[in-house]
């Protein structure tokens, strides 16, 4: 085929050539396609157009051939036809899509095959092309769809951060910071609807002496396996955070200062009965943990209060003894 822009494919009857149109991905890096077609003289022309606009672009006649590749490297996106002999491209998007290959599919059908189409879309593909086609409606098709998943993936990413904005990278609770967010908005709705709201401060027993027996490795280890407890341990509409070092958080919307209690006894009973596993060449360690609660509206009115009077509490909980939990009406008794 002659360099430059294809303005006459006669030879192929699927084709049909025109001037360029805008691209809504002008100027963005290249990235991988790979096409797909059994018949030489559309598959060469689908492959200039799009390597004339700045794409990289790898070709296959057949859809064995075309799996081969999406194995050896990662494709943006596919342009299959979709009938094709040996392995026809609805196989092929099947396949591609269990092996659990990351691209984009446009599948290139003619009428009679159109029910394909059809069920190519359903399996995840992201256009169709109905033959015969004009070779600007492929550049346009293509440059949506790779626009469609660059968005995609700047909505994950963004939706990733903020996870890790909200998240301890250690034990993958809520942070400080969240968990300060997350207290105002439950605060707010308990005093707009006067509500009951409770909040426990929990502090592990001894941990220093833990971590300077077996070392901060162990004693994050023995933080994380806790975590998993407290989530499993509490409700699933309670909020768990670390405060901070060994202390935990958390926070029982609708939730009075019995029924916190209640809760607060099963998260104490169920880290007495752990066994910090690995933690130190295969011995276990059994730790415990003290347990402090405050309520709105009979302990406090607004945030800070309700913070400092559960650590109040949990403060309580520690001097007379430790593992056990304390309530701060119980604080002078």
């Amino acid at each position: 085929m002659a360099h430059g822009r294809p303005q006459d494919v006669d030879s192929s009857p699927w084709l049909v050539a025109g001037e360029p149109p805008a691209l809504p991905l002008a100027g963005a890096p290249p990235r991988k396609i790979l096409v797909v077609d059994d018949e030489e003289a559309v598959r060469k022309a689908v492959v200039e157009m799009l390597r004339l606009d700045g794409y990289e672009v790898s070709e296959a006649g057949d859809g064995h051939t075309a799996l081969r590749y999406l194995a050896q490297e990662p494709f943006a996106l596919v342009v299959t036809d979709l009938v094709m002999p040996g392995m026809d491209g609805l196989t092929l998007v099947k396949m591609a899509q269990q092996r659990g290959y990351g691209a984009v599919y446009i599948v290139m059908t003619g009428f009679a095959s159109m029910d394909s189409a059809v069920e190519a879309m359903k399996l995840g593909a992201a256009d169709y092309l109905p033959k015969p086609f004009h070779l600007d409606l492929l550049r346009l098709v293509v440059a949506r769809a790779l626009e469609k998943q660059h968005l995609a993936e700047r909505a994950k990413q963004a939706e990733v951060y903020e996870k890790l904005a909200h998240t301890d990278g250690l034990t993958e609770l809520y942070n400080y910071r969240f968990f300060q967010r997350l207290l105002s908005v439950e605060m707010s709705r308990a005093q707009r609807f006067q509500r009951a709201l409770s909040l426990i401060m929990l502090d592990v027993d001894d941990f220093k002496v833990y971590n300077d027996v077996y070392g901060h490795q162990a004693g994050d280890q023995a933080l994380r396996q806790l975590a998993r407890l407290l989530r499993r341990s509490s409700r699933s509409y309670d909020l768990v955070a670390r405060y901070g070092g060994d202390e935990f958080a958390v926070i029982l919307p609708e939730t009075d200062k019995k029924t916190a209690a209640e809760v607060a006894e099963r998260i104490r009973a169920g880290v007495e009965q752990t066994r910090i596993e690995e933690a130190h060449h295969g011995w276990g360690w059994h730790v415990t943990a003290s347990l402090g609660i405050a309520s709105f509206p009979e302990d406090a009115a607004e945030t800070a209060a309700l913070i400092r009077k559960a650590d109040q509490a949990l403060y309580q909980a520690k001097t007379r003894g430790r593992n056990r939990i304390a309530l701060y009406r119980d604080m002078d008794a």
